[in-house]
């Protein structure tokens, strides 16, 4: 399981933006696809299960410029200097790759978008909605989607 940031949620699914250099992009290929999103602090769980299918360049592209400067750099690192999760010498080596960047693209509009930058969606056909109890009597809920639409489950905690 690897951590991604949550970018759109609506009728297409929920969107995600990866490199496909990263090793979070390797386990998109084995065919099934899950997402969990936990917000401990209200005792909420989501488990998302379902099928992915690309986002359109147009929404990449937009998402792409609400991106920070520092945020699009990394990004570019990850294209043309080293890919994510790899081991590089130092903290120092790698702020210097990225200063290097930096001077090159001084503003977030001169960075070029990342040929290896990929959108996609998770088209939720299976959701299970935990909500936590302090008594352990927690309320957990299955969503299956079929043709016929949405079938909601009771499940023990």
């Amino acid at each position: 399981m690897r951590a991604l940031v949550l970018r759109d949620v609506g009728e297409q699914g929920l969107g995600l933006l990866i490199s496909a250099s990263s090793p979070k992009w390797e386990p998109l290929h084995s065919g099934r696809y899950e997402l969990l999103i936990l917000w401990q602090t209200v005792h909420r769980q989501y488990r998302v299960r379902g099928s992915l299918t690309p986002m359109s360049e147009d929404r990449v592209e937009e998402y792409w410029r609400r991106k920070v400067h520092a945020s699009r750099l990394l990004d570019l690192y990850y294209d043309l200097v080293q890919a994510q999760s790899t081991p590089v010498d130092s903290r120092e080596a790698f702020m210097a790759g990225i200063d290097t960047l930096r001077r090159n693209h001084p503003t977030p509009d001169t960075v070029p978008r990342p040929a290896l930058l990929r959108g996609i969606y998770l088209v939720p056909g299976r959701i299970e909605i935990w909500r936590g109890s302090p008594d352990r009597l927690h309320d957990r809920r299955l969503f299956t989607r079929s043709a016929a639409g949405w079938r909601e489950q009771v499940l023990v905690p």
